[in-house]
């Protein structure tokens, strides 16, 4: 007998509780409710790939180092309109060698803005847009700054996600999203992204998932910064995989662990995450 397909409720909390991330997917919040996601991540990298994607040793005693905290939430103002804010803390140690570091802490760049749900098929699938603006909370004293680029800029992205197709699984989930990225300086950037995520649920409260990103930074200035706040042309892959389990229908928890294989002008680096979401 053919397993029974999860239901549009089912999947729906499925996709609220996977993305480890600042956005969560293009379903909607609901009207009048709200999601809180507190979250912290560490990154730390050595080596770097130059800027045509050549592998570079790192110095001994020189790496970079970060702790983030990030508090998103998101408000329905609508069944399809949602309001969405989400504020970083930073606290980096850039080691140069030879016992010295520069350490850096602070708010980084707010990103604020709405989404929109544009079609969902049969509340399994749903087709939405996000339009964001970005505002550095910290001041920089020459154009950039070890919190971000200290720029302006504004964001749309296209989003889709629901449940697998039958004819791959006959539970799990999707997320794809498409972005772009504009810093009004002269120098940009301009930033192109991609993320994809599969999702599939090993019992009704744990859920595994893989996340592939895929990031580009287009801007005149070439220069590399050990720090990717810092810099402006550079581009990665990353993939990240995921852990996450239910507590109750308001709270759920991730861990996650991502490592970054080849990139252009950045670090190679790895990573993780901690990521609480309440639904409130």
């Amino acid at each position: 007998m053919k397993k029974p397909r999860l239901s549009a409720l089912t999947v729906c909390l499925l996709l609220l509780f996977v993305l480890p991330y600042k956005t969560f997917a293009g379903f909607p919040i609901g009207k009048y409710r709200d999601i809180v996601v507190p979250s912290f991540s560490y990154y730390s990298q050595s080596a770097h790939y130059d800027v045509n994607g050549n592998f570079i040793k790192g110095t001994p005693g020189v790496n970079f180092t970060s702790f983030s905290a990030n508090l998103y939430v998101g408000y329905g103002i609508s069944r399809r309109l949602d309001l969405i804010v989400s504020v970083p803390y930073l606290y980096q140690v850039n080691n140069l060698g030879n016992g010295k570091s520069i350490i850096s802490q602070g708010a980084g760049d707010m990103v604020a803005g709405l989404s929109y749900n544009l079609v969902n098929f049969k509340y399994v699938r749903f087709l939405s847009v996000q339009v964001s603006g970005v505002v550095p909370l910290y001041t920089a004293s020459s154009s950039t700054s070890a919190l971000g680029l200290g720029d302006k800029g504004a964001e749309v992205k296209l989003m889709y996600c629901g449940a697998l197709p039958s004819f791959i699984a006959d539970k799990g989930y999707f997320n794809a999203e498409v972005a772009y990225r504009r810093y009004f300086n002269f120098q940009g950037p301009d930033q192109v992204s991609f993320l994809g995520t599969v999702g599939y649920p090993i019992s009704w409260h744990n859920q595994v998932s893989l996340d592939v990103t895929v990031f580009r930074s287009f801007s005149p200035n070439t220069t590399f910064n050990i720090n990717y706040n810092a810099e402006r042309d550079y581009a990665f892959v990353k993939p990240q995989l995921n852990f996450g389990h239910q507590f109750s229908r308001r709270f759920s928890m991730f861990l996650g662990g991502y490592y970054v294989p080849y990139g252009i002008n950045t670090g190679l680096g790895y990573g993780g995450s901690v990521v609480a979401i309440f639904k409130l």
